[in-house]
């Protein structure tokens, strides 16, 4: 960088104006090319997105549609009257009484008239693929359609809460066996069999309908090559999927994705040429998740031809701008050699020289802004002068107020007063007190100290006051860990925390409380003072902070030498501000900046 430096110094000023303005517009131009590359990628997820809301709206809407018309098919065929017949005179009869239950069911008008039942309901009529009934014996009725015996192996008997339970109910994803099929993947709709004129159970029946009916609501939905629908159970399991061999497993261990979260979740995940675009919906019904996963490769497509656009725009650009650059360059460095004359003067120390140069171009705005710059500087310089005078001025009174006499007189007064009441333990604590506080006050002469150390002079200066004002207050302290090795102008909190005592809590008629904290706050130290005492309105709360009417007027000059302090010492960002509801509380609020972390 240092040789480049050094090579642009041998040009004359006329090329550097040039080469300059070249470097900047091919910086803005790539600039521009940039942002128009994000905004444009950008809008295009964003169409995704809504694309794959949109999608997943209507998978969520055929899925509620399916499940409506497969529960409806189970309710039909619990109330259909023939089979309504045969489960109940199942129920009556009595096998102890020799009567046999099988005959009811498994003779051959029977077996024929639920074949009949369930014919209307199943493949090819409808998307179920069979049907199976369970008696309220816990008989498995054989109609020629499922294996009765896997059936019972996965269901089981009829217990309690299926008795009582009369919505139909989904199982998740399971494998069941057909007669004549095989084995499947497939969800179970059950639903118990109420006598509509006895109310009592008398058995249940189980629909099975194929993944592969469910995920054929989603295979001819994806607008993106190479996207995938998912879904999951309310465990993260896959459970429908374009590839069967993804059932039963695991979601986030499959794909890599953590599972997602909420009704209504968009979200890229993966890195560089793997990136994807993930958005979920929640089907409540059934708890389960639909997911989408597209490529970011795939959604992006048309983005190749927006950049080829841009590229060769930019070209045309460059080469306008080689022509205009090189006939400004040539403008510009006429009126700059008299200008720069003015500098060479300034440099040599006359401050007082001003440009003569006029025009109504760019140079002569230039000349003009350059005497105004140098009018200013002369101002900072008397402003600075004048700051200067004012900062001595604190730092007088601050000196001042680091000795307190009449603390020190009134600290020594309630020792003595506690030696007279014979309270020796408490003598000796207020004696410690006041020794650490000034101890600390003193500090080697240091005018700014760490917030442990103010700390620890404002809890000595409080508790002297609290053994002097019992019945007036008491006080809490909580501040972070993480902030006590900060900078604060010393005695900063104590003068805060005096005005708090003899203005807030000394006026209430009540005991009231003081309580300091502190803690981060937005890339910055807060420290608040807070009494729930006498409080103040609006106008005197503005007044604190504001400079003196008249050189008599110091009623608030330690809120306002504090806050002037911190101004002079980090900056306008930082310093007091006062927030108070007369009757109710005040509360005093210090910024400060975070702790340098080479000084920890």
């Amino acid at each position: 960088m240092k040789g480049f430096t050094r090579y642009l110094s041998g040009f004359s000023i006329e090329n550097k104006i040039f080469v300059s303005n070249i470097l900047i517009i091919i910086v803005s131009i790539s600039t521009l090319a940039f942002f128009a590359n994000n905004i444009s990628q950008k809008a295009i997820i964003e169409k995704a997105v809504n694309n794959s809301s949109r999608e997943l709206v209507l998978i969520d809407n055929n899925l509620k549609t399916l499940r409506f018309t497969i529960e409806d098919y189970s309710k039909i065929l619990a109330s259909d009257f023939r089979l309504q017949n045969v489960l109940y005179n199942d129920l009556l009869s009595d096998a102890d009484a020799g009567y046999k239950p099988v005959e009811g069911l498994n003779n051959l008008s029977m077996n024929k008239t639920l074949s009949e039942t369930m014919s209307n309901i199943v493949e090819p009529n409808t998307k179920i693929k069979a049907v199976s009934i369970l008696t309220a014996k816990n008989q498995w009725v054989d109609v020629g359609f499922a294996d009765n015996d896997y059936a019972a192996r996965i269901f089981g008997p009829m217990n309690e809460t299926a008795k009582h339970s009369y919505l139909p109910v989904w199982t998740g994803l399971i494998r069941f066996k057909f007669l004549y099929e095989g084995e499947d993947n497939v969800f179970a709709v059950s639903k118990t069999v109420i006598h509509k004129d006895t109310g009592k159970t008398i058995g249940r029946v189980v629909l099975y309908v194929k993944e592969s009916v469910i995920a054929s609501i989603y295979e001819s939905t994806n607008s993106y090559k190479g996207g995938e629908f998912y879904i999951l159970d309310r465990n993260g399991k896959i459970i429908s999927s374009q590839n069967k061999a993804n059932l039963y497993r695991d979601f986030a261990e499959t794909t890599s994705i953590p599972i997602p979260l909420g009704d209504h979740t968009n979200f890229i995940q993966g890195r560089g040429n793997h990136k994807v675009l993930v958005s979920t919906n929640r089907f409540e019904p059934l708890q389960w998740s639909i997911v989408s996963v597209i490529p970011i490769d795939e959604i992006t497509v048309e983005l190749k031809e927006i950049n080829r656009l841009i590229m060769s725009i930019g070209v045309l650009c460059l080469l306008l701008a080689f022509i205009v650059s090189f006939r400004l360059s040539r403008s510009i460095t006429r009126p700059i050699f008299q200008l720069s004359k003015t500098i060479r003067r300034i440099r040599k120390g006359e401050l007082n020289v001003r440009s003569t140069y006029q025009s109504t171009n760019e140079i002569g705005y230039l000349s003009d802004g350059f005497n105004s710059l140098m009018d200013q500087i002369e101002a900072l310089m008397a402003e600075i002068v004048e700051k200067q005078k004012t900062k001595s001025e604190v730092e007088f009174k601050l000196l001042q107020s680091q000795v307190k006499p009449h603390f020190l007189y009134n600290t020594v007064e309630t020792i003595i007063s506690l030696i007279k009441l014979n309270m020796k333990s408490e003598a000796i604590s207020a004696a410690k007190y006041m020794a650490d506080f000034y101890k600390i006050s003193l500090s080697k002469g240091n005018d700014v100290i760490s917030i442990r150390e103010e700390l620890r002079l404002t809890e000595s200066y409080l508790e002297i006051q609290q053994l002097r004002y019992v019945e007036y207050m008491e006080y809490t302290m909580h501040v972070e860990e993480e902030i006590l090795n900060g900078s604060i102008p010393k005695l900063t909190l104590q003068p805060i925390v005096e005005n708090a005592i003899y203005h807030g809590l000394k006026m209430n008629k009540e005991k009231g409380v003081l309580q300091i904290t502190g803690r981060l706050c937005y890339g910055h130290i807060q420290i608040e003072v807070y009494d729930n005492g006498a409080g103040m309105d609006e106008a005197r709360t503005k007044a604190i902070l504001m400079e003196p009417a008249g050189p008599k007027d110091n009623s608030s000059f330690g809120a306002r030498s504090v806050h002037n302090r911190i101004v002079m010492l980090y900056g306008y960002k930082y310093g007091l501000e006062i927030e108070s509801v007369a009757g109710y509380y005040t509360k005093v609020i210090i910024r400060l900046p975070l702790p340098n972390p080479q000084e920890e």
